[in-house]
């Protein structure tokens, strides 16, 4: 009993999507926590203010082109023992060697390649953060009732930024070498302390520039973090990689993956997120907050539910490497399904549940309604679907999200624009959902069918058939029971 009860523990002790939802139920508790306090204790205008900067923080990610999602793959193909030569393209698969050895020679060229290019990427995000990002909270900040403030926690998110984006560099490593429930574990403690400041920091009223120092703090803490455990594993190696400067064949190899991811993630997550910014220029305050508090909760939804596929990919990328590709489906099929259900778990409880929770703790932000809700679970449901399969294709190392991310961008901005007078902001999710049905999902499944040698149906009955039909079953009753009441 006690050694079926000690390997449980290991089990779930070193699992990496045990561990990631370990860490992201800790950053959900600010929800329960922080959120609450944010809602009561900040004016209306403060909370649009601390969306919108929760906003630009996430766009500020979308500068890497795409190269932190390519890095920590290729570091995952030289865990797999590929050489530099083989990190271009994974389409043709060698056969399987089971017994395969890290080839740190690669690891090494590879994390040299990302830290010089990381730094160049760091300026660049941060000259865009001072012009494009101040100029996008004029307005914003100059509607708060304490403006120096306002323009304080700016530079506070300015300057922190500079340490995280420097920084990212050590999160790419842990998780290419498939460290993710090490990573998740520190996280979990870090984000209840993250938490705890925050709430500690608003029930003294700190105010909005009390709650941004706490927040970035702790992020700056996180990097330190992330420093200190790259030089405990693998026997220190990262602390070992000497050769700063970027080595042409990687970054040969790394270059059209990250580009083209880079466009494929800014024209599909990006443009929702800029939506929210131009939503701040001329929507009014109040209801620009009820929809960036739906779009975060949403988000909070989504990342919660790509724990059990996304931590998964360093080891699909190895695997890909190693040739095994029965165990890499079998691994993505079970992954994905967690993740379906997951979301659709996730967006059914916020449904029912925030309306009254905001009522209860005198919230000064409105939930948005549920048809607004509904387009925007239906649209992130699609892209989840397109997203876990356009992942699993890009472990071959051939990147389609430029192409698969750009078309449905364009219909979601033709979309968008014509229909934004008529109906507002439902323009948006309609809009991106129009982009994800005509073109995402099915060019990237597409894809994902060929590689793998799968049939629509034969894998997608078992997999996103039932979350979305009870999806559709509860959006259908809550839209009729809504219509009745008004």
């Amino acid at each position: 009993m006690k050694k079926w009860i000690f390997r449980s523990f290991e089990r779930f002790w070193n699992s990496p999507t045990l561990m990631t939802w370990g860490s992201f139920l800790t950053r959900s508790l600010s929800l329960v926590v922080v959120l609450p306090l944010i809602l009561t204790r900040l004016t209306t205008e403060e909370i649009a203010l601390w969306y919108l900067f929760s906003t630009l923080i996430g766009l500020q990610f979308l500068v890497d082109m795409g190269f932190s999602p390519t890095f920590s793959r290729i570091i995952a193909y030289g865990m797999g023992g590929s050489d530099a030569s083989d990190l271009k393209d994974l389409r043709i698969i060698k056969q399987s060697t089971n017994l395969a050895e890290p080839n740190w020679e690669t690891i090494e060229k590879i994390c040299c390649t990302m830290q010089t290019v990381n730094l160049r990427l760091t300026v660049i995000s941060i000259i865009l953060l001072a012009t494009l990002g101040t100029w996008s909270l004029v307005k914003p900040i100059l509607a708060t009732t304490d403006v120096t403030s306002g323009w304080l926690s700016w530079g506070v998110i300015l300057l922190a930024s500079c340490f995280t984006l420097i920084g990212s560099t050590y999160n790419f490593y842990l998780q290419g070498v498939n460290q993710i429930a090490l990573l998740r574990r520190w996280e979990s403690f870090t984000s209840l302390c993250s938490i705890a400041t925050s709430f500690i920091v608003l029930l003294l009223n700190g105010g909005l520039l009390g709650l941004v120092i706490a927040n970035q703090g702790w992020l700056v803490i996180n990097i330190l973090r992330n420093r200190w455990l790259c030089s405990k594993i693998e026997n220190g190696r990262f602390q070992q990689f000497t050769d700063k400067k970027v080595d042409p064949i990687v970054f040969e190899a790394v270059w059209p993956s990250a580009w083209r991811s880079g466009v494929g993630v800014f024209m599909s997550s990006g443009l929702v997120q800029i939506s929210g910014v131009i939503y701040s220029q001329f929507g009014i305050p109040s209801q620009v907050a009820s929809y960036l508090l739906a779009l975060r909760l949403m988000q909070i939804v989504n990342i919660f539910s790509q724990a059990p596929f996304y931590t998964k990919l360093p080891l699909l990328a190895k695997l890909r490497s190693e040739g095994n590709l029965k165990q890499q489906v079998n691994i993505a099929k079970r992954g994905m399904v967690l993740a379906y259900w997951t979301f659709v778990a996730g967006f059914i409880a916020f449904g029912l549940l925030a309306t009254p929770l905001l009522r209860l703790i005198g919230s000064n932000v409105e939930f948005g309604s549920p048809l607004l809700w509904g387009m925007m679970g239906l649209t992130t449901f699609a892209e989840r679907y397109g997203g876990m399969h356009i992942q699993l294709y890009s472990t071959t190392n051939h990147i389609i999200w430029h192409i698969a991310s750009g078309v449905s961008g364009v219909i979601y901005i033709v979309v968008s624009l014509a229909l934004s007078r008529k109906i507002g902001v439902y323009a948006i999710p309609v809009g991106t959902l129009a982009g994800y049905l005509c073109f995402y999902c099915w060019y990237s499944a597409m894809h994902s069918y060929r590689a793998f040698g799968l049939k629509f149906w034969e894998f997608e009955r078992s997999v996103s058939f039932i979350p979305l039909l009870i999806m559709l079953i509860y959006l259908t009753a809550t839209l009729f029971i809504t219509r009745n009441l008004v």
